[in-house]
């Protein structure tokens, strides 16, 4: 069973790191992986018959092929349905039904909505039956799951930024199985309920219900966000400091309701029906297990439904349902089997779970814990439990570098404070509060009070170990090195461990190697990442790595610095700063520093209007350093200038064997300035300025400082570049690359004679290809 169920994983998986999905499920190969699997399946049986050693073999493949099986329906259908980027701004009314718990916040509401009808829209675009994630300016708190609206939208792909370790909204999008996103321009609500999500708005009418009770019971909360995180599985409104506490200490696990917070009530149901049954007779005549099994697992439902059914619950809830099965069965090797059932489960029910963390994290944790446990019957203590944590720690240190670029050294211990904590005290607190809140108000509230108070101390001593900064490790870590620390792990968990200690040392080194060829002396590697409606770049010497602008961002809103620049900084092995220049003070090239000053050390920064800080200078014609036997030199403004776009800061990088020009913001007044204060020179490689101004990158500007090729950081709709600028260098037959086309830009010194490298070198075929 282990066989077939790690070839179905594999099969699903595989499928998944395909660029185009193969078409087998139309004309005669329709019949290919039915046939196939039972001639694998008859070949499993004769191998068995016979006894033979390599009966694996057939199971293994069967399992891929079933997993191929599984997950190419579902896959397809999910591609007929996307809205494509081809569709991205165009106009639609349509009818839909709020199918989620809707979000509300200060500047706006987002919820997912059914379309049941296109009342008006352009012709060829197919809705009816896809669900969007809706976005609305300004916030409509009166929106409520269940609410039958007509809404004027703009429709938007679900393809986002392209960046070196940025976040992959397309597989996100994907997982969720959400066809596209939606601007609304205007909401009215209509009358009457949709028949098709009724069971799901039931749902979430509930959820919010519980919502509404806790807020009434319990309304002057210190952290209300933490309570409805472990109550009703809601974690939007965390605030982003409680967020990183429980983050930084690696224990954001339990604010996700899964497998131990499910197995915990439906341990607590199970103790409460083994007490009725010893005290009423009635009950008597059906046997305790059975009975302590079934109140149990109807309990967690429950709790699953009203943490709203996500793909983390369904995970866990499967997998109790799995273990229950086998513990009924009283068989040998139930917990490997009811672990293997369990991964079958989840990935029949939803193929796109193979691709979420959560999927790995939480069957691999699984897996160490029964890998620490095998032989040790009877074992248990402080001592054992400590070394399960630690040992799970570091288990799980290559899965938290490589997909969330933090790993903890303090999670042992915050585990062993949290973990306790939490599953013994305040979540029971809280679910006994919550439902004390529909009949007892008063009693349920003070629980809840009761509950709050622990959760603040927790959080206390939470951000107090996340603020002993050796402690946290925050770097991105490839997949292939991912997965060669996970052999080190799984090697270092074998009986035999201290023989295998040479390989589990080759394993583990690929965690600490470096991410890409060192660069020599007096060669440079250059960044333009795709941040949308801004500008941000990354230039790197030898021992010495610079920013120079950090895109969009606002206060209390969205922040390429956050977002999109300091995952690209980790991705790329880059701890701190030694420049930040800030080319002018225009939003979409300064809106994300302060995001990036708070998470990435900076020695100094370059700004046209420095600001209260010790680190600020001035950015000014003249200025000069040299990194590793590369040449920097600001070429504009010259002294005395205003900080707008016409003053932005101009910065010459000159190399052994190539030169760098990145221009800021500079519109055409500021290129005549500049024309006139500079001597000519070849440009290997020019990074536009970033405008709308028509008049950008004149002919004559071209010719005195001729570019080999250009790049320009634009959005998906080609603003960011004027297209007579685009018409200019096209006649001069000068190539040029776009972040909106491409998504970020890759290339060093030594490979412009090369394209350059792209944000996501590898796609997948949920990435939709940009017109």
């Amino acid at each position: 069973m282990m066989v077939a169920v790690l070839g179905l994983i594999a099969g699903v998986w595989g499928l998944h790191q395909l660029p185009v999905l193969p078409v087998l499920l139309e004309g005669p190969l329709r019949v290919f992986l039915p046939v196939a699997g039972a001639l694998v399946a008859l070949g499993w049986v004769q191998a068995a018959r016979r006894g033979s050693p390599f009966t694996w073999l057939p199971a293994a493949s069967l399992g891929l092929l079933a997993g191929v099986w599984l997950a190419l329906p579902h896959a397809t259908d999910w591609s007929g349905k996307v809205v494509g980027p081809e569709w991205s701004g165009v106009e639609v009314s349509v009818r839909a039904q709020v199918v989620s718990l809707p979000e509300h916040g200060e500047r706006r509401s987002r919820f997912r909505v059914g379309v049941s009808e296109i009342e008006q829209g352009s012709p060829g675009l197919e809705l009816e039956g896809r669900e969007l994630w809706v976005s609305t300016f300004p916030a409509r708190p009166a929106i409520q799951v269940g609410d039958s609206l007509r809404l004027d939208l703009r429709l938007r792909g679900v393809d986002g930024p392209r960046n070196p370790g940025g976040f992959d909204a397309a597989g996100w999008f994907y997982r969720e199985g959400m066809h596209g996103s939606a601007v609304a321009r205007s909401v009215t609500p209509l009358a009457g309920v949709h028949e098709g999500a009724r069971g799901r708005v039931i749902m979430h009418r509930l959820r919010a219900a519980m919502q509404a009770r806790l807020e009434r019971a319990a309304p002057d909360l210190r952290h209300p966000g933490l309570v409805q995180a472990l109550v009703i599985g809601n974690r939007q409104a965390m605030t982003e400091s409680e967020w990183q506490a429980f983050l930084h200490t690696g224990t954001n696990h339990l604010m996700a309701i899964s497998g131990l917070h499910v197995a915990l009530v439906a341990g607590f149901a199970g103790g409460i029906a083994g007490w009725l049954w010893s005290g009423v007779a009635v009950i008597r005549r059906l046997r305790r297990w059975l009975f302590m099994g079934v109140v149990g697992l109807v309990a967690a439902t429950g709790y699953a439904v009203l943490a709203g059914f996500s793909i983390p619950t369904q995970r866990a809830l499967l997998m109790l349902i799995a273990l229950t099965l086998a513990v009924l069965s009283r068989r040998e090797g139930v917990a490997w089997r009811a672990l293997a059932l369990a991964a079958a489960m989840v990935l029949i029910v939803h193929p796109p779970s193979v691709l979420a963390p959560g999927f790995w994290f939480s069957f691999g944790a699984v897996a160490v814990i029964l890998l620490l446990l095998q032989g040790r019957v009877g074992t248990t203590g402080w001592r054992e439990g400590l070394r399960i944590q630690v040992v799970l720690a570091i288990a799980m240190l290559p899965l938290s570098l490589a997909w969330f670029q933090l790993g903890s050294w303090v999670a042992p211990v915050a585990n062993l404070v949290a973990v306790p904590m939490v599953t013994l005290l305040i979540l029971p607190l809280l679910l006994v509060g919550a439902l004390l809140a529909w009949g007892w108000p008063a009693a349920g509230g003070l629980l809840l009070c009761i509950a709050d108070g622990l959760l603040a101390l927790l959080v206390m001593t939470l951000e107090a170990l996340a603020g002993i900064p050796v402690l946290v490790d925050q770097r991105h870590v490839p997949v292939a090195a991912s997965l060669l620390g996970g052999v080190a792990v799984f090697l270092a968990l074998q009986p035999l461990a201290r023989r295998l200690a040479p390989w589990i040392a080759v394993a583990a080194i690929a965690l600490v190697a470096p991410l890409r060829p060192e660069l020599g002396a007096g060669q440079w590697r250059v960044q333009v990442l795709d941040v949308g409606a801004g500008q941000a770049t990354i230039v790197e010497t030898r021992r010495h790595a610079l920013l120079i602008d950090a895109g969009p961002g606002r206060e209390g809103g969205f922040s390429a610095g956050d977002r999109i620049v300091v995952p690209a900084l980790r991705a790329g092995g880059i701890r701190s700063l030694d420049t930040l220049m800030v080319t002018h003070e225009h939003a979409g090239h300064a809106g994300g520093v302060a995001a990036v000053r708070e998470q990435i050390p900076v020695g100094r920064t370059l700004r046209r209007t420095p600001v209260s800080h010790d680190n600020d200078e001035s950015c000014e014609k003249g200025d000069q350093w040299n990194w590793d036997g590369v040449r920097f030199e600001v070429l504009h403004p010259p002294p005395g200038w205003n900080d707008d776009s016409s003053a932005s800061c101009v910065l010459k990088v000159e190399g052994a064997d190539a030169t760098l020009l990145v221009m800021g913001g500079l519109d055409g007044l500021g290129e005549a300035v500049m024309r006139r204060g500079t001597a000519g020179f070849a440009v290997d490689l020019l990074v536009a300025p970033r405008t709308s101004n028509p008049r950008a990158l004149q002919d004559d500007w071209l010719a005195q400082f001729p570019p080999g090729q250009v790049w320009a950081a634009t959005t998906a709709e080609g603003a960011g570049l004027p297209d007579e600028a685009r018409k200019r260098l096209e006649l001069s037959g000068i190539p040029l690359y776009e972040t909106g086309r491409s998504g970020a830009l890759v290339t060093s010194s030594a490979q412009l004679d090369r394209a350059p490298a792209t944000g996501r070198p590898r796609t997948r075929f949920w990435h939709p290809q940009k017109p």
